[in-house]
């Protein structure tokens, strides 16, 4: 190879590789902003729900503390009653005795003088028996006992009220009244000392909730931000290799095949026309080379040309009467080895060189009698895609009694898949469907997946382009149309006049004017051709309003509500997912069913426990398991989250329940 082209391969293999570096380090930027951002939405969440719950707490305590103060009055009013009662049950008792006294001594003195009425009656019974006296005597001693017998009897009952009135318990009721009452004054302390304490961590958690949304939307910006970069990187390093290396690229990746893509070889002297010798493709043959990628740097040219007696390894393209641009071609990995003469396997990261072989008449023009070498192709691994369950084949709910032999309590998740279970994982996460609850705090745009955000602003900015662009072009095409109107009526006028000069006598004036006659015909002819094309330009389609309309066709808020991805699921923490045992997997022929009870500890996918009554998306990931040389010869899959039925999440089987 001359210095020439070495020095260009060189220049080309170093731009493409800086570039190549440049969008790795991009990627890897772009990579760091999505966990960023993932994590900043889990302490946002975290927060949300964490200030939720206290909002309920301090709601409860309030309605708790409305109760107490409300006991509370009603035990003072309590203790002044038990109080008053207490006061007065002793003054009856007071009364009470004393009255018991009067009456006894009142009843001491007739108990006495019906004694004394006895003897009488007993000094007139042998002085004077039968005398008017002695019945009168008689009557009056009936009276006096009647009188003492019911002395006794009111005696009795002063005595026992007495007693009574001293067997209330006013005083007890009345120290209980005021012990309860201290008890319910303490309470109300507590309650007041627990919903100030609520309040002060109600007002803590907004506060962090707020840092962790501003967080969040700071993460979300440099995410974007990484996008853009990344994307502009892209851009740069896909418009270099189009520019420096016929656009190679290995594109349509499968477990068998893949298929390899480039520009073809132009002639650099090809002027156009049909009769130049340069007129023909310089290409002989294309050979396409795959390169084991910790080998790119040492395969060369010197070393491509001492492999293209090999169809194995230089596999041939015919550069003969190729009129397309592009060549597209599969190829199998059982039809190709890689240059080491290996077969090519699974999981191995390899690149693509194209080496140019030029006709032998191309190079005597050129007196140049060197091929052309391609740089290395973006690395490229051939895997075998695993299956994820399909949107309708997962479920989430509480097992009927014919399907539940083990008597499963909770919710299980059920999915089934057209996919052996050998040597695949199936990592289940359940994530919160926050789209409900973010409260209208952030406009539904932001909470669009980055990739659909940054496709939305650039269409955006592309319809604003446009938009100003057809203003101006409809501006500039009617003052166009009504110049060459103009013009168009200044050649008619002006041929009008030579017709009438082309009935002159004279023979030069009259050849003059007829070639002049021509021209005129042909500008008219080409100004009626260019007014035609832009009247035939509707220019009342041209509106702004109308492109613009449709930038926000998508009002609902995505499933789940915060930025969320397979790198991100791949990254999830190993307690923040469940993976079926095997007894939870039954294989039938090619069909693999998963039945995964709910535990009281599964969490989310933060790692938060899952709440009751709140909505929660399944996911499945299918990852390889098994050793690391294994799991590289596949490529994982994860089910359509954004398309799965949320669930609510319960512990209590409300149907059975009905049932």
């Amino acid at each position: 190879m001359s210095s020439y082209n070495e020095n260009l391969n060189a220049s080309v293999v170093s731009s493409l590789q800086a570039q190549e570096l440049k969008l790795n380090n991009t990627q890897t930027k772009l990579n760091a902003g999505m966990f960023t951002l993932y994590y900043a939405e889990d302490a946002k969440i975290t927060a949300q729900e964490k200030l939720k719950r206290t909002e309920k707490k301090y709601s409860a305590q309030e309605i708790i503390k409305e109760e107490a103060v409300g006991d509370n009055n009603l035990s003072t009013n309590v203790i002044a009653t038990a109080n008053q009662e207490k006061e007065f049950n002793l003054q009856s008792v007071s009364n009470t005795a004393v009255a018991a006294a009067n009456v006894q001594i009142a009843t001491n003195a007739i108990v006495n003088l019906a004694s004394d009425m006895g003897s009488i009656v007993s000094i007139l019974n042998a002085a004077d028996y039968g005398s008017q006296i002695y019945e009168q005597a008689l009557a009056v001693n009936k009276l006096m006992n009647d009188t003492a017998y019911n002395a006794e009897v009111t005696s009795q009952k002063a005595m026992e009220a007495s007693s009574l009135t001293a067997e209330v318990t006013a005083s007890t009721v009345a120290d209980m009244a005021t012990t309860t009452g201290a008890s319910v004054t303490n309470l109300l302390s507590i309650l007041n000392s627990q919903l100030e304490t609520i309040s002060a961590l109600e007002i803590t958690e907004n506060a962090a909730f707020t840092a962790a949304a501003t967080a969040q939307k700071k993460a979300e910006g440099e995410l974007i931000d990484a996008r853009v970069e990344y994307d502009a990187a892209n851009a740069t390093y896909l418009s270099s290799i189009n520019e420096l290396n016929l656009n190679l690229q290995v594109t349509d990746k499968t477990n068998t095949d893949f298929t390899v893509q480039f520009n073809t070889y132009q002639n650099p002297f090809y002027v156009g026309s049909e009769t130049s010798p340069y007129n023909t493709s310089p290409v002989e043959n294309y050979y396409v080379f795959v390169v084991k990628e910790s080998e790119k740097s040492i395969f060369s040219i010197t070393t491509a040309e001492g492999l293209l007696t090999n169809p194995e390894i230089a596999f041939p393209i015919n550069g003969e009467g190729l009129d397309a641009k592009t060549i597209s071609q599969t190829i199998s990995m059982a039809d190709l080895k890689d240059s080491s003469d290996h077969t090519l396997v699974l999981g191995e990261n390899y690149v693509i060189f194209v080496l140019v072989q030029f006709t032998v008449d191309y190079k005597k023009s050129l007196n140049n009698f060197e091929d052309f070498l391609t740089a290395a192709s973006s690395s490229f691994v051939l895997t075998t895609p695993l299956n994820s369950p399909s949107t309708d084949n997962i479920k989430v709910n509480f097992l009927a009694a014919d399907e539940n032999p083990d008597n499963v309590t909770t919710q299980v998740l059920q999915f089934n898949l057209n996919q052996e279970s050998k040597n695949v994982e199936y990592r289940c996460m359940f994530l919160l469907n926050n789209s409900t609850l973010v409260n209208q705090m952030f406009k539904t745009e932001d909470l669009l997946s980055v990739e659909n955000q940054i496709l939305k602003e650039i269409n955006a900015e592309i319809n604003n382009i446009k938009d100003e662009a057809d203003e101006i072009k409809a501006y500039n095409n009617k003052n166009l149309l009504h110049s060459l109107t103009n013009k168009l009526k200044t050649l008619t006028d002006k041929k009008e006049a030579l017709n009438q000069t082309n009935d002159a006598d004279d023979a030069d004036v009259k050849k003059k004017s007829k070639k002049d006659t021509t021209d005129l015909d042909t500008q008219i002819s080409e100004l009626n051709a260019r007014i035609k094309e832009l009247t035939s330009i509707d220019l009342r389609d041209i509106n702004p309003a109308i492109s613009k309309g449709n930038i926000n066709s998508q009002n609902k808020t995505p499933q789940p509500g915060f930025f969320f991805n397979q790198l991100i699921a791949e990254n999830v923490t190993d307690g923040n997912y469940t993976v079926p045992s095997i007894d939870q997997i039954q294989t039938t022929e090619d069909t693999t069913t998963v039945v995964l009870p709910i535990q009281d500890n599964t969490t989310d996918n933060f790692g938060n426990p899952l709440i009751e009554g709140n909505e929660y998306i399944p996911v499945i990931l299918t990852v390889a398991s098994g050793p690391k040389k294994l799991s590289l010869q596949y490529s994982n899959s994860i089910s359509d989250f954004k398309n799965t039925e949320a669930f609510n999440y319960s512990t209590k089987n409300t149907t059975s329940e009905n049932n």
